[in-house]
């Protein structure tokens, strides 16, 4: 297939859904009306998409090429596949169905309405040369992976995101924003959290996070990491002066002393010669 930007549009006249061919970058498609080509292609490709407000549904695999997926209207996208997302934009009072789909986001995740994404798998990457993900808005998620070495996780102060189902982080740094941001995995969820630096992000309303592992930064971590074995200080245990041992250990102190004295006063009354 073309990799040129495919977008869908209805026919002015017959209402069916055909395919525009080498529309610029800049233009976005609306995914309202791309239902009915799901199954004439296995994969999608388009550099942004918009849902706009009357919604729409999806379900077979797209490459938006670094563009972003904006959601304006209720959109169903139940078993589909994004990868290289720019960023994802779900939009107030707006709800993005991504059952059992899968979605490669880069630059960033802002979610101002409802993400429901039971069996979902979003996962933060640098497909676009992107060096940092960033993620605006409580969502919950089934499964968040990052595994890029060196790439970094920011989370706007006060968000929270919460992973119910696993959790996948290696290699990356995660950061709050201005602030403290909340990253919660309740009971129940599974984590594989391995070299990872945390700074500003509080797990403390869920399990904590990577508990055999240490921070390789330096950062505010709340509930993350190893608990600390604390350090028992030695104690000096006195030896009592009734026991067998203090008793023979003052009985000798005391007949030192009286050796010395006596040594002293013999020397004392010793005439001169």
């Amino acid at each position: 297939m073309n990799r040129e930007l495919l977008s869908f549009k209805p026919e002015p006249t017959g209402g069916e859904t055909v395919a525009s061919w080498r529309v610029p970058r800049r233009v976005t498609a609306t995914l309202a009306c791309l239902a009915g080509m799901a199954t004439a292609a296995p994969m999608v490709y388009a550099a942004g998409y918009t849902v706009d407000p009357a919604g729409g549904s999806f379900g077979a695999s797209m490459d938006l090429d670094c563009g972003d997926l904006v959601v304006n209207g209720p959109f169903d996208a139940t078993g589909a596949s994004f990868t290289k997302i720019g960023k994802v934009i779900i939009g107030s009072g707006v709800t993005f169905t991504a059952a059992n789909a899968t979605l490669e986001v880069t630059v960033g995740w802002e979610n101002s309405g409802t993400f429901s994404g039971a069996g979902s798998i979003v996962t933060a990457s640098n497909a676009c040369a992107n060096t940092s993900t960033t993620f605006t808005g409580n969502t919950t998620f089934n499964a968040l992976s990052a595994t890029v070495a060196g790439h970094t996780l920011n989370f706007t102060s006060g968000s929270e995101q919460t992973v119910t189902g696993q959790l996948t982080l290696n290699g990356v740094t995660l950061t709050g924003q201005g602030g403290t941001a909340y990253l919660t995995l309740p009971t129940g969820g599974g984590q594989t959290i391995a070299n990872v630096g945390v700074s500003g992000v509080d797990a403390s309303r869920g399990q904590r996070l990577a508990p055999t592992g240490t921070n390789v930064i330096t950062g505010a971590a709340v509930n993350w990491f190893g608990v600390p074995t604390p350090t028992t200080p030695t104690v000096t245990k006195p030896v009592p002066v009734t026991g067998p041992f203090g008793l023979a250990l003052l009985s000798g102190l005391l007949a030192a002393a009286a050796h010395l004295s006596r040594r002293r006063s013999g020397t004392s009354r010793r005439k001169p010669d």
